[in-house]
């Protein structure tokens, strides 16, 4: 009989194509062949509300046994309140300054640390769900290990503290206000193993905090199948290599904003390439900020044939984002052969292009435009060049059979 383990993750189901919750549940499916694998997580579809989507009980999505909990309703009001102070406790961060300017912003640190409460600051971000928590603190002998996704989130710092000794932490860590709060020190003490995406993010968590050095941990990530991808036809509205293509949530973390700008400003510089589109793919929470135009698609939400077929056609996947633990979907294009221009000050996405010696990186305005007139002008025995490396990156780096036995051990040995 196969030990069974659980995967608690914020949010869980097929509408869910990226991120921290697509990992979760490739890697769910892929450790099914080897362990009876059951995922704990919440109602919720949106990240934003978390407001309770699916039935509470039990789901099953490709053969994956999935236990949803209901989650109480987000206080936007409290959240605004309590992330302002975030921002504020970043801010007063220690930093090489006059010993005045020190003492004022020791002080002003002091205050607003007096002022947060760091469980309550869990819940009132969410998902926060008392429920799920008590499963967890109840069935804990039922599973032989509980893999924990996001260390940002209730479910994995406070549903950690129930089950130390049997905890595998993939913390999706990256370089952001929050991640510095004091409380967060009990979350990475806590792990018995952490997996890692990349060794950018390792290198960061062991920075922050130190005492995870002494944690055991190996550096997994996502894997990938060499497999013939299933394309549709091209909508009408598009031309092949006629656009550039972001996909993902489409919010101002992400550099979706900055995007915008520096295409908008790409079109008013250089006239002759009026018919270049730029697709973003995915859910738009910048409504007031990003509407579509002539030379701005819009798709929403799509499945994954018709993701896959805009993205192989693309001229290049464009990448703003200042966050990442890894980026899937940048894996994704590599894979495809699809040249990708990634934020530079994003330390993974950066890793990915330097380690590949593919792609294109920028910093601003003018750079961003270089990037896209580069490819835009690329010949086609170039690009397929660049896509056999890239495809080779990917395939060598993050092969399922290499990191499922890296978590086969990493169970193992607790």
């Amino acid at each position: 009989m196969k030990d069974k383990i659980a995967i608690v993750v914020q949010r869980y189901g097929l509408e869910i194509n990226g991120g921290a919750e697509l990992h979760a549940r490739l890697l769910a499916e892929k450790l099914s062949n080897i362990y009876n694998v059951e995922v704990i997580t919440t109602c919720a579809v949106d990240h934003d509300s978390w407001d309770n989507h699916y039935l509470q009980g039990v789901d099953v999505i490709n053969g994956i046994k999935v236990r949803r909990f209901r989650t109480l309703k987000k206080d936007f009001k409290k959240f605004n309140q309590f992330n302002k102070i975030v921002q504020k406790l970043h801010k007063y961060n220690s930093r090489k300054l006059s010993l005045l300017n020190f003492l004022y912003l020791y002080y002003k640190r002091k205050h607003y640390k007096k002022a947060f409460n760091f469980n309550e600051w869990l819940e009132v971000q969410g998902p926060f769900s008392n429920d799920l928590i008590d499963f967890i603190g109840e069935k804990k002998e039922d599973y032989k290990a509980f893999i924990f996704f996001t260390y940002l989130y209730h479910p994995t710092n406070i549903g950690i503290r129930e089950v130390a000794e049997k905890s595998i932490l993939i913390p999706t860590a990256h370089d952001e206000p929050q991640f510095y709060l004091d409380g967060y020190k009990q979350l990475f003490s806590s792990a018995k193993f952490i997996m890692y995406n990349t060794q950018v993010e390792k290198d960061l968590v062991e920075r922050v905090y130190p005492q995870t050095k002494k944690t055991k941990s190996e550096i997994a990530g996502i894997g990938f199948d060499d497999y013939d991808t299933i394309l549709n036809e091209l909508p009408e509205y598009l031309s092949q290599k006629k656009y550039f293509i972001y996909i993902g949530r489409i919010v101002e973390d992400k550099g979706c904003v900055m995007m915008i700008e520096y295409f908008n400003n790409f079109k008013k510089t250089y006239p002759e390439y009026q018919d270049i589109k730029l697709v973003l793919v995915g859910k738009n929470y910048l409504e007031e900020k990003i509407t579509q135009k002539e030379d701005i698609i819009l798709t929403g939400f799509v499945d994954d044939n018709l993701k896959n077929t805009l993205l192989a056609n693309a001229c290049a996947l464009i990448m703003p984002s200042f966050y990442e633990s890894l980026s899937l979907i940048t894996l994704e294009a590599m894979l495809l052969k699809i040249p990708v221009i990634v934020n530079k000050n994003c330390d993974v996405l950066y890793s990915h292009i330097e380690k590949s010696e593919t792609g294109r990186s920028f910093t601003n305005n003018s750079e961003f435009s270089q990037a896209l007139i580069f490819y835009i002008n690329q010949t086609q025995k170039d690009i397929t060049a660049e896509g056999d490396k890239a495809k080779d990156y990917v395939l060598k780096n993050y092969s399922w059979d290499n990191i499922i036995n890296k978590y086969n051990s990493a169970i193992k040995s607790l």
